[in-house]
């Protein structure tokens, strides 16, 4: 064992998650995101125990009153919490990308009972020995069951995955949320860990993936629209630049509040932005799970869809305005919304992006003139 070693590891370990807190305070206090909450407490879990297993690593064989008890309550630390580490990530994943507290409640009562089984097995290992044992000598032993926890980790990461497979089958690929950047560092440093006796790398490991996610999820933020939660402009100049290079057809709608001022006007500006989020949750429930809703600018909206037809767009046009009719009837606002839309096919091996933007809001302003004109 280096002890040099242990405590490089797990001091750099403390001082990422450290920076990645103090960077995170203010989306951590934004209580639209639960998810954030959840992310707060695996950050902490993770610090504390970086700073735990050098301690259990800097007592293990020093043979002075109370560095025996020292020993087997850190040690017992480190083993309740790793099962509670992957349990709530997968929490924390889960809620991330579906964000249904209902669907957490139904999942979670059952899929938290190996965790928590394993945090009881690891409290009854301070009386008997089961998992790791420290002799009079105060001198740590893994023993066979220690595997167990391995066990138990790997089940939770194959969840983590069937979470993570199961929302890209119903909804397409998931932007800014790159699993393997998460699961890949803490496989590797937990294999070494197991194959290499003495060695500790599960908690950097950990650190290190935590950060790269919430880089990750720094980069999404900057794609999103504040107000409504939707992407917005910056994005869409991204989606069309990457169908533009790799020669996808892509199908688009524009949208356009109508008689908006009038809102703004008659109830004030944040009944103006209250239609505008309305609007929002229109085009997410009207539209295909597959398609992206974008805010283009002020009160004008972009829908985006990779491989469509003509008849599929107008298809799509069709559940919007149901989705809007159904929400002017059921939802108790002082207005009414209304909506002007209109699509085009956006193909890049003959086409450009500014006849594309040109043939949507075209299409859009003659609906709109004639709602005008009526």
């Amino acid at each position: 064992m280096n002890i040099g070693a242990v405590g490089t590891s797990d001091f750099m370990g403390f001082v990422l998650l450290v920076s990645l807190l103090i960077s995170s305070r203010i989306r951590r206090s934004d209580d639209k995101h639960p998810e954030f909450r959840i992310y707060t407490v695996i950050a902490i879990l993770t610090m504390v125990a970086c700073v735990v297993d050098f301690i259990s690593f800097y007592v293990d064989g020093i043979n002075k009153p109370g560095m025996r008890l020292v020993n087997i309550l850190t040690n017992t630390f480190c083993f309740a919490a790793n099962p509670l580490f992957v349990a709530s990530w997968c929490l924390y994943e889960d809620l991330k990308l579906y964000r249904s507290m209902t669907r957490v409640k139904r999942i979670y009562t059952y899929a938290f009972i190996p965790a928590v089984i394993m945090v009881i097995i690891a409290l009854v290992n301070m009386f008997v020995p089961i998992i790791f044992r420290i002799d009079e000598q105060n001198v740590y032993s893994r023993l066979p069951f220690s595997y167990v926890y391995y066990i138990v980790d790997i089940g939770y990461v194959l969840f983590s995955i069937f979470i993570y497979k199961g929302y890209e089958r119903r909804y397409g690929k998931i932007r800014f949320f790159p699993l393997y950047l998460m699961i890949g560092p803490i496989v590797l440093g937990c294999a070494i860990q197991v194959v290499i006796y003495g060695v500790s790398l599960m908690w950097i490991s950990t650190a290190v993936g935590l950060t790269a996610i919430y880089m990750s999820i720094q980069n999404e933020f900057s794609y999103l629209d504040k107000l409504t939660g939707l992407y917005n402009r910056a994005y869409l100049d991204y989606l069309l630049e990457t169908s533009t290079r790799e020669k996808n057809n892509l199908g688009g709608i524009m949208i356009d509040v109508d008689y908006f001022k009038q809102i703004n006007d008659t109830y004030g500006h944040s009944y103006g932005d209250e239609a505008l989020i309305d609007v929002a949750r229109i085009l997410t429930f009207g539209k295909p799970d597959k398609a992206v809703a974008l805010r283009f600018a002020g009160d004008e909206f972009i829908i985006l869809i990779k491989g469509v037809s003509e008849k599929q767009l107008q298809s799509i046009i069709t559940s919007i305005r149901d989705e809007l009719k159904l929400f002017n009837e059921t939802e108790e606002r002082r207005y009414k919304l209304s909506l002007s839309l209109g699509g085009s096919i956006y193909e890049p091996a003959h086409d450009s992006i500014d006849n594309f933007l040109k043939r949507m809001d075209d299409a859009m302003y003659e609906e709109k003139k004639e709602k005008h004109s009526r």
